[in-house]
């Protein structure tokens, strides 16, 4: 079927449904597809939208989502988890952060747009078909290839969003290591497209692995459970332990610390660190040794993000350095 087919109340109550869904073709004429993984409980109750493989080289969010479906019973469950395993999967054939066919990063097209290109289309139908008709809503993330984040759960911050939980609310009881406010959020992700059509939202992040960590899969499946059980789609007490740290800012990882010149990159912190104004947090050498360029923090706070790989060139983000405090 066509995404644009897909209807939650069209299946049955106390069931699972596994589903490969149209979303466009490529330029050879080879449909684009993707995986959904629909749990419709035996009661009724809201809606729980998972997506994972935003970017094409990250892999616990898919490996959770599927972990999930299996776990989960649904005459335990009251509403619906609908769980997108993979949502570009021609960037995870390729294991590449960016779709091939078109060369554009799904996670800063949204709203998208159903003529565009094939990740365009991709936005299009994710936004109309299955965020915009979500009661809440987790993207999991996992950092990728070229850079590394913290395990952590990020939200937008929101005086109101019309539902009696929040976005802060959930990304609380997901109980990652780091809970992250962002006062503001750029447009295209999908967090900014469930924040304007009002949808209680959080994303998670966890360092770079290229492969799988158990221990960050682990974290992933707890935070949806607590999540489920927070908006009562299950019962139970949340478990794990509170953030130990909170951090505030946007999160970009588009408006970073960037370097100047091309190079071989050594970072001098580890993530989490906490670092004053004007402290050296690596350099950039030649080949040779000959050092090319130090990198300083333009503020005080913690290492929110660094980059991974030491092949580097100018306008590659290196560092994102944010305010924040450890509980």
């Amino acid at each position: 079927m066509h995404l644009k087919d897909f209807e939650i109340s069209k299946l049955e109550k106390n069931s699972k449904t596994v589903l490969r869904v149209e979303i466009s073709t490529d330029e050879q004429g080879e449909v684009v597809q993707q995986t959904l993984l629909v749990i419709r409980g035996n009661k009724d109750g809201p809606i729980l939208l998972l997506t994972g493989g935003v970017h094409g080289d990250e892999f616990e969010g898919p490996q959770t989502i599927v972990n999930l479906f299996h776990e989960i019973e649904p005459e335990n469950l009251s509403g619906s988890l609908i769980g997108l395993v993979i949502a570009n999967e021609p960037a995870y054939q390729h294991a590449n952060r960016c779709n091939p066919i078109d060369g554009k990063n799904l996670a800063r097209v949204f709203p998208g747009d159903p003529k565009g290109s094939v990740t365009e289309q991709i936005a299009y139908w994710m936004g109309e078909i299955l965020i915009g008709k979500a009661d809440y809503y987790i993207d999991l993330h996992s950092s990728g290839s070229d850079s590394e984040m913290p395990q952590m759960c990020g939200y937008i911050k929101s005086d109101s969003t019309g539902h009696h939980l929040t976005s802060q609310d959930m990304a609380e009881a997901f109980r990652a290591n780091v809970t992250w406010a962002h006062p503001n959020f750029s447009s295209g992700r999908t967090l900014s497209y469930a924040y304007d059509h009002v949808i209680p939202a959080i994303y998670s992040e966890c360092p770079s692995t290229r492969c799988v960590s158990i221990n960050d899969l682990e974290v992933y499946s707890r935070g949806a459970l607590n999540v489920m059980k927070l908006i009562g789609m299950t019962q139970g007490k949340l478990e794990g332990s509170p953030s130990k740290y909170y951090l505030s800012g946007n999160g970009d990882t588009d408006q970073c610390v960037s370097a100047t010149t091309d190079g071989f990159f050594q970072p001098d912190k580890n993530l989490l660190d906490l670092v004053k104004k004007g402290e050296s947090l690596g350099t950039i050498k030649s080949l040779s040794g000959e050092l090319l360029e130090e990198i300083f923090s333009p503020i005080q706070g913690y290492v929110g993000m660094r980059r991974m790989l030491p092949s580097t060139h100018v306008g590659d983000s290196l560092f994102m350095i944010v305010d924040g405090f450890r509980s």
